[in-house]
């Protein structure tokens, strides 16, 4: 049965051909397809005539239908182990060793014919329906596929063609049993077989075949303990002459603690083995009048055996399936472990010992693997402060998982590390375990500081070319606190000064005191060096002063500004002072663009809105030069400009700073003139669009 290997791996050359459409030499690809079709249907004629020899030798006398039948079986696993369109060619092979075979047991012709129909229709619906539910190539070593068989192959097949042998029966003549003794007697043997006979045939033909030298001693030594163990116990219990049905239940089951043994240890195929080699010694006995299977009629033996062992076939199959998938994922998930490029680490849930680390631990902490097994967490002192001990501390407290803790660790060598930890629980070697996950972020913290250093600059580089409005903002307040003051000095020098007049000359200084501190107060906030910093943020008033910091500015570039405000705008969720910066360049860098054309033509509007996503949306519009279509889809990269002493760098900050906020932003072409940037923030809370009217802002 092992070459029937050949009949599942058709040769490469003809399936290369038929999935990409190359063309080959046809002698050759003939001659592959040929010979590959050649040797499965050879393969077949010999299995199926074998197995109908053996078939008529385990007949029970004087019933005429053997307690194991395998050449439906042997069909079955050959039509699953070959593709479909071959199929015409397999029972064609079967045929002739049919007819061989029934015509030395003397079986008339008529039988034959008939026999051959109900056993091709049993293997073409066992391997139809499988296959269609399957989907796959038929494989024993996970359930679905197991569960699947069993239902498709096993029963469904037996099932329906038992009907149409125990007609063929009938209809010839054949024997003096009744129809439905028939059917019983054939659907229980062929039940029986599928289940212990096709899954040996097709777990053995994917087998990967290993030398016995290379296998380890302990392994070849439980496989010959294992060999020797269920032979010498199903020849005692099989063997032994008994004379009477109270012996039955106490040794029918002693096979079994080595047919578990076979089903843990050596998955389904060493279990499909067993449980065939325990049953044709089973059969064996029987057949001579021995073992705890000989003790009623032959016809209540034979329905013991199929009853016994396919149960015992269905239960161990999915035993093996069970503990193959377990294997197999631990499989992955050891593979999955050692070769994940984040730091992993396994400790007990019960005490906190670590258990088990993969090599980037090793390689991003600098503890190795011995160093690191058997001690806590904790005691390898990584959390550089108290913050984050409590912080990770409470992490694990609960037990339910959490994810993304961002922690500061210390490496062995002393190194500061930045790290998002995860963490979740569950059932290792039957440990309750914490499997935690280091990512490290060293690299992208630093580059997060980069990008807020550089955005610093760059808030400060555009400061320094507002310096105009810098002055305006501050001198227009200052001017006028000088002048109330020198007014105030002259009604105090009078006879009777007014009290009202000074009040009031003090009230505006006061006023104008505010605005002056109100004006530094914004400057001062706008050049701080500081983080990202997420809260609730009205982008009106944001964006308005925004638009009074560079009024000063526009008023000496003759630039008119125009505000177009949706009120009742919810909140947006992001850095107000960032969110300036955005602005800020985009204001500027509109001015800039408004430098060539004429006073009366330099336009620039402000909008804010609520967009159908939801999201608050500001625009910026000017009626400059605009923006070549070529150079659109460049204008947020690094270094790039269209300024002749730009740096490149405004619209990429701004850029990143808008995906920051999980935003977008974007430029467009005026078909009239000009540029629009528009940006996007999320809202903390949905309201409707309302509509604002344009209004001169100065």
């Amino acid at each position: 049965m092992l070459g029937q290997k050949e009949i599942a791996v058709p040769d490469p050359r003809v399936r290369v051909a038929t999935e990409t459409g190359h063309s080959l030499d046809s002698g050759v690809r003939a001659a592959g397809f040929n010979w590959s079709v050649a040797l499965a249907g050879v393969l077949v004629f010999i299995g199926y005539y074998a197995g109908a020899r053996i078939g008529f030798a385990l007949t029970f006398q004087p019933h005429p239908v053997s307690v194991m039948w395998p050449p439906n079986s042997i069909l079955l696993a050959a039509l699953l182990l070959t593709s479909p369109r071959h199929w015409w060619f397999l029972l064609l092979a079967a045929f002739p060793a049919h007819l061989i075979a029934e015509l030395q047991s003397g079986i008339p012709l008529p039988m034959i014919r008939c026999w051959f129909v109900s056993n091709a229709a049993e293997a073409l619906i066992g391997a139809a329906s499988t296959r269609y539910f399957l989907g796959s190539v038929m494989r024993f070593d996970n359930l679905r596929s197991i569960g699947l068989f069993f239902l498709c192959g096993g029963i469904l097949g037996p099932f329906l063609s038992s009907f149409l042998d125990a007609a063929f029966v009938s209809l010839n003549g054949f024997g003096n049993q009744s129809y439905w003794i028939v059917w019983r007697m054939r659907f229980c043997s062929n039940l029986f077989t599928a289940m212990t006979l096709v899954p040996f045939i097709i777990t053995w033909s994917r087998h990967r075949f290993q030398p016995p030298w290379k296998l380890p001693l302990t392994r070849i030594l439980e496989i010959a303990a294992l060999l020797a163990g269920l032979l010498a116990v199903s020849l005692t219990i099989f063997g032994w002459q008994m004379s009477g049905p109270t012996t039955i239940p106490a040794l029918l089951y002693l096979p079994m603690p080595l047919l578990f043994w076979s089903a843990v240890r050596f998955g389904p195929t060493g279990t499909s083995t067993a449980i065939l080699a325990a049953a044709l010694l089973a059969i064996w006995g029987a057949v001579h009048g021995r073992g705890p299977f000989a003790s009623y009629s032959p016809e209540q033996n034979a329905l013991s055996i199929q009853a016994f062992f396919a149960g015992a076939s269905l239960s161990l199959m999915f035993l093996a399936a069970s503990l193959a998938e377990r294997r197999k994922a631990e499989e992955r998930f050891s593979k999955a472990f050692r070769s994940s490029p984040d730091a992993m680490l396994i400790s007990r849930l019960k005490d906190g010992h670590v258990i088990e680390v993969n090599d980037r631990w090793e390689k991003m902490l600098g503890y190795r693997r011995d160093e690191t097994i058997g001690r806590k967490i904790f005691d390898l002192n990584i959390c550089t402060s108290e913050a984050n001990h409590d912080r990770f501390l409470a992490a694990i407290s609960t037990r339910d998982g959490f994810h993304d803790l961002e922690l500061c660790l210390h490496a062995k060598t002393g190194n500061l590390l930045h790290a998002l930890v995860s963490g979740d629980t569950d059932d290792i070697g039957g440990e309750d375990c914490w499997i935690f996950v280091l990512r490290d972020i060293t690299d992208r913290k630093r580059a997060e500081e980069a990008q807020q250093e550089l955005a610093h600059l760059s808030r400060l580089a555009v400061v320094g070319e507002l310096t105009a409005m810098i002055a305006h903002e501050v001198n227009q307040p200052l001017g006028a606190i000088l002048s109330n003051a020198e007014a105030a000095e002259i009604l105090l020098e009078s006879e009777e000064p007014s009290l009202d007049e000074i009040r009031q000359i003090l009230a505006d200084i006061r006023k104008n005191d505010l605005r002056a501190d109100e004006a530094i107060r914004r400057i001062r906030a706008l050049l701080r060096k500081r983080e990202m910093q997420m809260q609730p943020t009205d982008l009106n008033e944001a964006v308005t002063d925004v638009l009074r910091l560079v009024s000063g500015d526009a008023m000496r570039r003759r630039v008119q500004i125009y505000k177009e405000f949706t009120p009742g705008l919810p909140f947006a969720f992001g850095d107000r002072v960032h969110l300036q910066q955005v602005l800020l360049n985009l204001i500027v860098n509109a001015m800039d663009a408004l430098s060539s054309a004429p006073e009366p033509a330099r336009h620039l509007s402000v909008a804010t809105k609520l967009n159908s996503a939801g999201e608050i949306e500001v625009t910026v519009a000017d009626s400059g030069h605009g923006i070549p279509p070529d150079k659109l889809i460049n204008i947020f990269d690094s270094f790039f400009t269209t300024k002749k002493d730009g740096m490149g760098l405004g619209l990429s900050i701004a850029r990143s700073i808008i995906e920051a906020h999980h935003g977008r932003i974007w430029a467009e072409h005026n078909s009239n003139g000009g540029a629009t940037f528009r940006f996007t923030v999320p809202t903390l809370i949905f309201s409707p669009l309302m509509d604002a009217p344009l209004q001169r802002w100065w």
